[in-house]
């Protein structure tokens, strides 16, 4: 099984899926995305803020969105596991996706295919896509 060396599974589902299946919450997300999830943590040096409902927070949706989640589009990457929206402590979205784009060729980002640009959190997934390096996409 395959698990984050800097997160909790708490962190990365919502409630009710940690409620259902706890620790086993691990196989909704592909292993690649961990990867990506805990070397941007590595590459950034600072905590990273995905779901916090577990500590009184308001966001559970942020990681894995079951089919259940009325939260985003109906094919998003958060579906398959495949993408996480984060906090990036004291780095603002628009400048944690100009570092990523500046460092594409850094091997800490090199899962990453895409972000998500004029949010004010970082979007990050592994769409399965063409491309020439991370695209920039619009929500």
């Amino acid at each position: 099984m395959t698990t984050c060396r800097f997160f909790k599974i708490q962190e990365l589902v919502d409630k009710a899926t940690y409620d259902k299946f706890g620790d086993k919450a691990w196989m909704f997300f592909r292993p690649e995305a961990l990867e990506a999830l805990d070397d941007l943590r590595s590459f950034f040096g600072v905590p990273i803020t995905v779901n916090n409902w577990h500590e009184g927070g308001s966001f559970q949706y942020r990681g894995f969105r079951p089919r259940s989640c009325t939260v985003g589009a109906e094919y998003s990457q958060h579906r398959l596991g495949n993408a996480f929206d984060c906090d990036i402590a004291g780095i603002t979205a628009d400048e944690a996706r100009k570092r990523i784009l500046d460092k594409q060729d850094d091997l800490k980002l090199m899962y990453i295919t895409r972000l998500e640009d004029d949010v004010n959190w970082l979007h990050f997934d592994l769409a399965n896509v063409a491309h020439d390096g991370i695209q920039v996409i619009k929500p």
